[in-house]
């Protein structure tokens, strides 16, 4: 599976709608993200928690004295003390790191980038599914501490607006979090696929102890071996790693390790790795959406997991 990392992020400033459409542009197969709640309780798309690295809101406070009053005694300006209004007053910028809006040829530097919430997210991916046919799903991180933000994710997920589109058993919702509390909570209330992050077992007794109430894991590469991956696998969990960026060969070795999918900031390299390992994955037509779970989660993600949990979409 081909995971667009923040969207398209690579390329234009992450969590964006417009870093989105460029994912399914580039023919993703899931449209990652991280999610906060804002002081009215909005589920949104932001990595941080902080607004400081990725929007512009330094300068708009600096002429906005209602925004500058939200600043924290460190400098910060914390997600949580904004409503959602306010955050759209602001404008998503690129952040200042490796990998992200290293290529600019997408990028218009005018346009006003916002930031969006987790249902614009669910509207956008469902909308186009239906109007394209093309299997796509979703796969928000719970980045907030506390179970809160689980239960924002499953609000959203759960909307009757979606026909069941990110149910459990259909293959387009992926939940994950590096908290196992936060994990092990999603296995009591949800029957959706579960990834447990920055881990990838080195003995079996490991593996089994994750599957116990997760199907799969997402390590960072550089915790990522052939045999990490064969354990993980042997125990029926998924491996997906992260974070890949426009290192071609770098895909290479990770698909010969055999691994699910790659969180990645550039689609189209991942898919054009891919691709030269595998062959061309075809795109399915529209009434093929219920055979996705079939598809591209290969090792089994929809399999049921070890701890008990409550019948639930």
């Amino acid at each position: 599976m081909i995971i667009n990392h923040r969207g398209a992020s690579g390329y234009l400033p992450e969590e964006t709608l417009e870093a989105y459409q460029l994912s399914v542009a580039m023919r993703a197969d899931y449209l990652e993200g991280d999610v906060y709640t804002t002081r009215d309780g909005v589920a949104v798309m932001l990595h941080d928690g902080t607004l400081n690295a990725t929007t512009n809101v330094v300068s708009y406070a600096s002429t906005h004295p209602a925004i500058a009053a939200l600043r924290s005694p460190n400098g910060t300006y914390n997600v949580n003390n904004f409503t959602y209004s306010q955050l759209q007053q602001l404008t998503a910028t690129i952040r200042n790191a490796n990998g992200y809006g290293t290529d600019r040829s997408f990028y218009d530097p005018t346009r006003d980038y916002k930031m969006i919430s987790l249902a614009q997210l669910a509207d956008y991916t469902y909308q186009t599914a239906q109007t394209t046919g093309q299997n796509l799903g979703i796969y928000p991180e719970a980045k907030q501490s506390g179970l809160a933000v689980v239960d924002a994710i499953l609000a959203v997920l759960n909307d009757p607006k979606y026909n069941g589109y990110f149910s459990a058993g259909s293959g387009h919702a992926i939940l994950q979090s590096f908290d196992p509390a936060q994990v092990q909570y999603m296995n009591t209330v949800t029957g959706l696929p579960l990834a447990q992050l920055g881990v990838c077992p080195t003995t079996a007794a490991q593996a089994q102890a994750i599957k116990a109430y997760a199907d799969g894991v997402g390590p960072s590469i550089s915790q990522v071996t052939q045999a990490c991956v064969d354990i993980a696998h042997a125990a029926r969990l998924t491996v997906h790693p992260y974070t890949f960026l426009n290192n071609p060969a770098q895909y290479a070795q990770f698909y010969a390790f055999g691994v699910d999918g790659v969180f990645t900031n550039f689609a189209d390299i991942a898919r054009a790795e891919r691709d030269k390992a595998y062959g061309p994955v075809a795109v399915p037509e529209p009434a093929s959406l219920a055979l996705f779970g079939v598809g591209l989660l290969g090792m089994g993600l929809v399999r049921r997991r070890g701890a008990t949990r409550r019948p639930q979409a």
